[in-house]
């Protein structure tokens, strides 16, 4: 055989275990994502303001991809069978290209705010809080993004932290009593898990009409740690769970209107 036929060859199959490698290198590679779960319920007073500082933090995100995705759920109510209501799931903008217009990706940036907007604006107050299932299946939603051990996603929840639905949370967290057995571990292998606006408690649960619906327990410093620690100890890796009494309100100068009316328009 030819030195020149053998050299050939033997590119051939440098070239192919190349190209192997980097298919490889590409299809085992993490992607981190994303998800804000917002609490709807009459009892929070987080609201739309919180959502959609949340979804503009991740989009701030230094450790965002082109292939990341964001999603929003909100905590469902009967209507759902206190299931959470998946209202999007986006493709984080995100841009490289040099040449790209300047303010091309933060068009995109202000389209996906702007949706996020006007679904919270949309959902229904409920009168109920299933935090507990609208963590949990937030958490299957990333991890079916492909979240896994190596992973470095993120989980917002925007509630005040008072599940009263699940009997067995909504007695440690009230203290009223005791419960022999937890709910099965929630699953955040590979998510860091950020608990906030637990400072937003509403002060009155009132319906539209404007009628006291019942009374609030008032927060105070040994309620809050008590709170902190029942939801820490729900999850099969607790080091990755935090809290911060506020969420993130938007930052975006374009965004700080009271109705959100900037958002319904985006440059061209």
């Amino acid at each position: 055989m030819k030195l020149s036929t053998i050299a050939l060859i033997t590119a051939i199959v440098a070239l192919v275990a190349v190209v192997g490698w980097r298919v490889h290198a590409m299809n085992s590679q993490t992607v981190n994502h994303f998800a804000v779960v917002a609490d709807p319920s009459i009892s929070y007073s987080g609201g739309c303001e919180s959502t959609v500082g949340l979804a503009e933090r991740v989009l701030h995100r230094p450790d965002i991809s082109p292939n990341s995705k964001l999603l929003y759920l909100a905590l469902g109510d009967r209507s759902t069978a206190n299931e959470p209501r998946q209202l999007g799931t986006y493709d984080i903008p995100s841009s490289r290209r040099v040449m790209e217009a300047r303010h091309a990706n933060e068009n995109r940036q202000l389209a996906l705010l702007r949706d996020v907007w006007e679904k919270c604006s949309s959902t229904r107050p409920t009168s109920i809080s299933p935090i507990f299932l609208g963590i949990k299946e937030a958490l299957s939603a990333l991890h079916a993004e492909g979240c896994r051990g190596g992973s470095r996603c993120v989980l917002y929840v925007s509630t005040d932290l008072e599940e009263n639905v699940d009997p067995r949370l909504k007695n440690l967290l009230s203290g009223t009593g005791a419960t022999k057995r937890l709910p099965k571990a929630l699953d955040n292998t590979g998510v860091d898990v950020t608990f906030c606006g637990f400072a937003a408690a509403a002060g009155r649960i009132i319906d539209p009409t404007g009628r006291e619906i019942r009374p609030v327990m008032g927060h105070d410093s040994s309620r809050e740690d008590r709170m902190q620690q029942v939801w820490t100890s729900v999850f099969l890796d607790p080091t990755r769970v935090t809290f911060e009494p506020y969420c993130s309100l938007r930052t975006n100068p374009e965004l700080h209107t009271a109705t959100g009316a900037s958002l319904r328009e985006v440059r061209p």
